[in-house]
């Protein structure tokens, strides 16, 4: 059994979404659980969520939310990218809700809908700037008329997708909002209500009250992390990816470590093996950036980072084989006191974002399933993704 585990607090995960439905002051819950649950564990996931009654779960791809059936999830299911021909009969056999985006994607819908006399409830998408999904906003209302005649469709839901949220103040945001507002009522005009309306991801969720609707779209924040440094306090992260010391040698001055040879040792030092590398998701770019914990002590990483391993200067501490690594978590030291990494850290070291260090783990770390609601959620043992 690997020694490398990504740690999913599902405490944690339950004390976010608290968070997240008070901030949204009485709206549903829409949780996004696309790309493995941002790496988090799909059906893990879902199946704790869904032990908290989330209103509805939120993945990219038919063939996520068909795996979440698969497993016994009952939820509603909103697949939020434009779908397939050939995913329409499996959207109508496991009662999927889809995004309509242009009407070329309604017609098998709805020809598998009325095949098995079966009804898909479907969300409008509309592009108000975003421009990657959507019809737009001069279309949507005939839009919205072609798929109210067609049959085995129930038009439910009226949608959009923020491009800025992650900014306070954002004047784009409100540009995309005004021109939602605006196909929202010309809807309304035509006679149609929408059973959900929904508009806030995460950074909206907390910059922009008036477009939390009746449904809102937490992502990043229900793993533990918000749109500004400001939200995060507010939130626990979920995830802790930790590992064990493979390996233990002592190197002498104008010795190398790993590939390239970009580590050269100024001094005698110990250096500590680690079976993680990039194959398991720990980017190669943080290579000679990255740092981690051992004994509640950070370590920098040093040299290039492998694909199954890396290598970390511990100088003259005493590390051993066996010994727990934290890369991303939180680890006390002999005293009790605790130093932490986050994910954000991380991706800062990287480069990049905090989306992409969790979703990056790949399937074969195992994800551990801890806290207290995670026996009554039916996640207790160590799950693969």
């Amino acid at each position: 059994m690997r020694t490398t585990n990504a740690i999913i607090n599902v405490d944690h995960l339950a004390w976010n979404l608290q968070v997240i439905r008070r901030r949204a002051n009485g709206a549903g819950v829409l949780a996004m659980i696309k790309a493995n649950a941002y790496g988090h564990g799909l059906t893990g996931t879902a199946r704790t969520l869904q032990a908290l009654q989330i209103d509805m779960l939120g993945v990219a791809f038919v063939h996520e939310a068909e795996a979440l059936r698969r497993h016994g999830i009952t939820t509603p299911i909103l697949v939020v990218t434009p779908t397939q021909p050939e995913d329409a009969p499996l959207i109508v056999e496991h009662g999927l809700e889809v995004v309509i985006c242009d009407l070329k994607e309604a017609a098998p819908l709805s020809e598998a809908a009325t095949r098995t006399n079966a009804e898909v409830r479907v969300h409008l998408t509309v592009d108000t700037g975003m421009h990657r999904d959507g019809v737009s906003p001069h279309d949507a209302v005939s839009v919205l008329q072609a798929l109210r005649s067609m049959p085995g469709l129930q038009v439910v839901g009226l949608c959009t997708h923020f491009a800025t949220a992650y900014e306070e103040s954002s004047p784009y945001l409100r540009e995309q909002l005004e021109i939602f507002e605006r196909v929202r009522r010309q809807c309304l005009d035509t006679g149609h209500e929408f059973e959900v309306v929904h508009a806030a991801n995460s950074g909206a969720i907390w910059h922009a009250h008036e477009a939390h609707f009746n449904l809102v779209r937490p992502g990043l924040s229900l793993y533990g992390y918000g749109p500004t440094p400001e939200v995060d306090p507010l939130l626990r992260p979920v995830m802790s990816l930790t590992t064990k010391v493979s390996a233990v040698r002592r190197i002498w001055p104008g010795d190398t470590v790993s590939y390239g040879r970009t580590f050269m040792a100024a001094e005698s030092t110990t250096i500590a093996t680690i079976p993680i590398g990039y194959g398991d998701g720990y980017l190669r770019a943080l290579s000679g950036k990255a740092t981690c914990l051992i004994h509640g002590k950070e370590y920098p990483i040093v040299g290039v980072i492998c694909m199954d391993a890396c290598m970390v200067d511990v100088g003259d501490d005493p590390v051993d084989v066996g010994d727990e690594v934290v890369l991303i978590g939180s680890q006390a030291d002999a005293g009790g006191h605790l130093r932490s990494i986050d994910a954000a850290q991380v991706a800062q070291r990287a480069g990049t974002i905090t989306y992409e260090i969790t979703t990056a783990v790949s399937e074969r770390v195992p994800r551990t399933f801890v806290g207290d609601l995670a026996h009554a959620a039916g996640v207790h043992e160590v799950q693969r993704v």
